[in-house]
């Protein structure tokens, strides 16, 4: 998924959750509407929100990491020893 791929996603996401968010203050729900707001689209909205703002922290942040691990996992280039062609 490319940066302008993921970030159209988000805001799709964002968008809805707020939607929900205004239709929750402006029109009464059900109980169970209410708790699916409260624990399910309230989060969505801060971490979608959080996400957007702060997305090239968090992809420099994944890239360094990936090459760390790439770092670690290659294999260290040792010369071979004579002999060892056998």
């Amino acid at each position: 998924m490319t940066a302008a791929q993921q970030r159209r996603a988000q805001r799709a996401v964002h968008l809805v959750a707020a939607l929900v968010l205004i239709a929750y203050l402006y029109a009464p729900l059900e109980a169970q509407l209410q708790d699916a707001v409260r624990f399910l689209v309230l989060p969505l909205l801060v971490v979608t929100g959080i996400a957007m703002w702060q997305a090239p922290r968090i992809r420099r942040l994944r890239k360094s990491v990936r090459r760390k691990r790439a770092l670690d996992v290659a294999p260290s280039a040792s010369p071979a020893e004579p002999g060892a062609e056998r």
